[in-house]
C-alpha cells in the first residue's frame, strides 16, 4: 500500500515573469493522444515557456514524500498545485514528481494519469514548463510532457484502436514521460491541465494521481509498480439556487431545533 505524507513548502515558488512562449493545446476527446510535443522546446508545441504568465495567481499547493509500495522506501516527491489565470478564467493544476536517488525503489516513471474531470464538460488543455523556472530548488531542466491524452495508463497503445474510442476516459488524463534514474534524468517537467473556472473549481481527493513504473525487459528489468497519490481534482460549483435551497434548508433546521428546545 502507498504510504503518502505532506511537507508543506518544501520547495519555494520562484518569481514569474509575463514573457511565456506560447499556450495551451486542447486535448483530444477520442481516448486517443493529442500530437504536437516533440523532443526540442523550439518546436514542441506543449511548451508554455521559460515562466509562467503574470496574469497567473497561485490558490493552492501541496508537498508529499512518496514511498514505494512494494518495500516503503522513500522514491521522492510529488508537488500538485492550482493556479488561476485571470486572463481566461481558468484554473491550472500543475503536477511535478522527483525522483530520489534510489536503488531499490522505483526508479523511473513512465506515465502520470490524473483522475477528476467526469463532471467537467469543457475542454481540457495541456502544456508545461521546466519545474526549475517555478519552484525555486527543484533540479534545473526535467522531462517534457508527451502526448496527453484523455485515457487511463495504456501498455500498448495502438494509433487505430484509439482512433475508434476505445481508450477514452472522461475521468482521466494521461501523460507519457521518461523520468529516470539511471537515464540522468530524475525529474520531470512541470505539467499543467487548464480547465474553465466558469461553474468549475478545484478540490483535494484521495487517490487522483496515478504513477506508474511499466515494466521493461530490456532496460534492467524493472517490475511494473502503480502508485496513488492525493492530488487535486476538478468540481463543480453549486448553481446559485441549489445553493439558495441549501442554505434555506439549514435555516428550517435552525428554526425547527430551536423551537423544540423552547418547547
Amino acid at each position: 500500500m502507498l504510504k503518502q505524507s505532506f511537507a508543506i513548502a518544501a520547495f519555494t515558488l520562484a518569481a514569474t515573469s509575463s514573457a511565456h512562449a506560447g499556450g495551451f493545446v486542447d486535448l483530444l476527446d477520442t481516448g486517443a493522444r493529442t500530437p504536437g510535443s516533440t523532443n526540442n522546446t523550439g518546436t514542441d508545441a506543449f511548451y508554455l515557456g521559460a515562466s509562467l504568465p503574470s496574469t497567473w495567481t497561485l490558490q493552492a499547493t501541496q508537498t508529499s514524500t512518496v514511498y514505494s509500495p512494494v518495500n516503503s522506501v522513500a522514491v521522492g516527491s510529488f508537488i500538485d498545485s492550482v493556479w488561476l489565470d485571470s486572463a481566461t478564467n481558468s484554473y491550472i493544476i500543475g503536477s511535478y514528481f522527483q525522483l530520489d536517488n534510489n536503488t531499490n525503489g522505483i526508479t523511473e516513471i513512465n506515465s502520470i494519469v490524473r483522475s477528476g474531470f467526469a463532471d467537467y464538460a469543457g475542454t481540457l488543455s495541456a502544456a508545461w514548463v521546466y519545474a526549475s523556472d517555478v519552484y525555486g530548488s527543484a533540479p534545473a531542466d526535467g522531462y517534457r510532457l508527451r502526448d496527453p491524452s484523455r485515457s487511463d495508463y495504456i501498455a500498448s497503445y495502438n494509433a487505430g484502436t484509439a482512433a475508434t474510442g476505445a481508450y477514452f476516459d472522461a475521468d482521466k488524463v494521461a501523460i507519457r514521460t521518461d523520468v529516470s534514474i539511471g537515464e540522468d534524468n530524475p525529474n520531470s517537467g512541470l505539467y499543467l491541465i487548464s480547465f474553465s473556472a466558469s461553474n468549475y473549481t478545484y478540490e483535494w481527493v484521495s487517490n487522483a494521481v496515478h504513477i506508474v513504473q511499466g515494466a521493461s525487459t530490456n532496460e534492467g528489468g524493472r517490475i511494473r509498480q502503480d502508485m496513488w497519490l492525493s492530488g487535486f481534482a476538478v468540481t463543480q460549483v453549486p448553481e446559485a439556487e441549489t445553493y439558495a435551497m441549501f442554505m434555506a434548508g439549514l435555516g428550517l433546521m435552525g428554526a425547527v431545533v430551536r423551537r423544540r428546545k423552547s418547547a
